[in-house]
């Protein structure tokens, strides 16, 4: 186990553009599972075969336990890889691929054998041991990658997108295990995906990259509840976010409507942190309550949607949704799209229209010119 710290660490591919790792500052606790996440071409695999030594570092650097690591080869490192190709050696058995860095730096046999069986017992591969790959399904060779990993005792697990090979269920299953498997072993891991579900259902934190830059570090409920920027609330929360800039801030509230007559219920001290007379306005999916369908309810203060598609998942609905607005309004959504999750009773057909409002003070706000939180002015 291990502390990881990266300062100012940056990858520079070609000088003449910008780097895919750009002066990242990151500091990752004793067994903690950190997850990476962002679009593609965000830098995360990038930092993360930094860490592991697959990547050069071209400035700052990088430590674990307190020592400067950036000039050691990746065999020097106690870092173990998880692929996301798997990488096993197909005319090897499971026990084979396992076993195999450790014959390398020429272990006991006898401790080989304890610690093969060690892994088998974790990861459920008893009855694969004596299997090649070719005979295995993608999770249980994914499972014989997480178990070469293992045994090696590593200070620190680097997993480069384990589960994208897999199927939708078997990919909740595995990350399940994997994010059980850590807690159980305690070792810090650094864990790259693309998937927002993954980053916010197995992460101790989530740190979030942009253009090779940390956007925001936090706990998941955080980076939910409390995004550092707009980027940040779109890209975590599926379905996303909707934003509405120009939102007027009026005697201390942030308002919408005719005669500013829906109140997103700013707190007073983020309204003084405005900037200017408007703000962004952001709203989840479950923020918005649908006050009627079809005819215009009496309650005057509510915003018209027209539905376009309602997605069933059992357990709740979300209506995708364009808005009724009229052409003098200060206010505008971007992608011209409001997600609302409705009660799975509730029948929402395409071309219905809905009245909603968003609950008071369930709203995130930010400054128009920065795009930043305005709880982070």
């Amino acid at each position: 186990m291990a502390t990881v710290e990266f300062r100012q660490a940056s990858r520079i591919y070609d000088p003449k553009v910008r780097p895919a790792v750009n002066r990242v500052n990151l500091s990752i606790e004793d067994g903690e599972f950190l997850v990476l996440v962002g679009p593609s071409g965000c830098g995360k695999s990038t930092t993360l075969r930094m860490l592991a030594g697959l990547e050069p570092i071209d400035e700052g650097g990088v430590y674990i336990d307190g020592e400067d690591v950036s000039e050691r080869r990746a065999r020097a490192r106690d870092v173990a890889m998880v692929f996301q190709s798997y990488a096993l050696y197909p005319n090897m058995t499971a026990r084979q691929n396992i076993s195999f860095a450790l014959e390398n730096v020429k272990m006991p046999k006898h401790d080989i054998a304890e610690r093969v069986e060690e892994a088998a017992r974790m990861l459920e591969l008893g009855e694969l041991l004596d299997k090649k790959p070719g005979a295995m399904s993608g999770g249980q060779r994914q499972r014989v990658a997480m178990g070469r990993a293992i045994v090696r005792h590593p200070k620190v697990f680097c997993m480069d997108e384990p589960l994208s090979n897999l199927d939708a269920k078997l990919r909740v299953s595995t990350r399940a295990q994997i994010a059980a498997l850590q807690r159980n072993l305690g070792v810090t891991t650094v864990y790259v995906t693309h998937d927002q579900t993954e980053a916010m259902t197995m992460g101790d934190r989530v740190c979030v990259l942009k253009d090779g830059i940390l956007q925001q570090v936090d706990t998941p409920k955080e980076l939910y509840e409390n995004p550092g920027n707009t980027f940040v609330a779109e890209f975590i929360g599926s379905p996303s976010i909707t934003l509405m800039d120009g939102v007027s801030i009026v005697d201390g509230r942030a308002v919408l409507g005719e005669n500013h007559a829906i109140d997103l219920g700013i707190p007073r001290e983020l309204a003084e942190n405005a900037r200017g007379p408007r703000v962004i306005a952001g709203v989840r999916p479950e923020a918005w309550e649908i006050l009627g369908v079809g005819a215009k309810p009496s309650e005057p203060a509510t915003v018209p949607l027209r539905v376009e598609l309602v997605e069933h998942l059992g357990s709740e609905a979300f209506a995708y949704c364009s808005p009724i607005m009229t052409a003098d309004s200060p206010v505008t959504i971007r992608q011209r799209r409001v997600t609302v999750r409705a009660d799975k009773r509730r029948e929402l057909q395409p071309e219905d229209v809905i009245h909603v409002r968003p609950r008071l003070g369930e709203s995130v706000f930010f400054d128009e010119a920065t795009q930043i939180n305005l709880a982070y002015l």
